[in-house]
């Protein structure tokens, strides 16, 4: 139920909003199936473009929220195909070191299954 909430939430237009709605899809990340949940139901777009807010609040909770959704290959493919990327790289030289942890981590999830991809698909 919780899951089904939260992912309804997301397009919310209220700045601070949006971080709080960050800041708890990230905490339930923790729980069961969670994350597979949350990235068939759309969620990770939307906190990618959240990546791009001036509001500090909004960025950092968006990072930490795509880091615990990175542990889910889906999600990873989905940061990936927006351009997360890109986002997380400049977070890694913030002076908020969990931030950068945060980014640093998702950046080396979707690294990772990129390269167990290039792996499968050279057969070695």
């Amino acid at each position: 139920a919780v899951v089904s909430t939260q992912s309804k939430q997301w397009y919310q237009r209220r700045v601070r909003v949006k971080g709080h709605i960050a800041a708890a899809i990230g905490r339930c990340c923790i729980w069961g199936n969670n994350r597979k949940e949350f990235g068939s139901r759309g969620v990770v777009k939307p906190l990618v473009r959240y990546l791009k807010s001036k509001d500090t609040f909004v960025y950092k909770a968006a990072a930490m929220a795509l880091f615990h959704l990175s542990l889910e290959p889906e999600n990873c493919v989905v940061m990936h195909e927006n351009h997360a990327k890109q986002w997380l790289v400049n977070m890694v030289g913030d002076d908020d070191w969990i931030l950068q942890e945060a980014a640093a981590g998702c950046i080396a999830n979707i690294r990772h299954l990129a390269l167990a991809n290039d792996i499968s698909k050279s057969g070695r």
